[in-house]
């Protein structure tokens, strides 16, 4: 498995095919996934609730081994290396 950047556009037309509650909290502003040599595996949408705090808007992976394991360590590190103090997962 490998991280990927991607659009919000495919990220969200990747979740409409898979995701079953696919709605947002936040505004999302940028998006993650995993793939592998099949395809994509899971997406994760992030938002920005203040200048201190992003969020999880939604997230999903097919049943991969450790998927979201996986995504949620990139987001962490994403939103860290972007400035962000903390990540909230609801």
């Amino acid at each position: 498995m490998e991280n990927i950047a991607l659009s919000l556009k495919d990220a969200e037309f990747f979740l409409k095919d898979h995701g079953r509650h696919y709605s947002f909290h936040v505004e999302p502003f940028c998006a993650i996934g995993i793939r592998d040599e099949e395809g994509l595996h899971g997406v994760a949408l992030i938002g920005c609730l203040d200048s201190e705090n992003a969020q999880i808007s939604h997230i999903y992976v097919d049943g991969s081994f450790q998927g979201y394991s996986i995504l949620y360590g990139c987001c962490v590190r994403a939103v860290m290396a972007l400035g962000y103090k903390r990540l909230i997962l609801k």
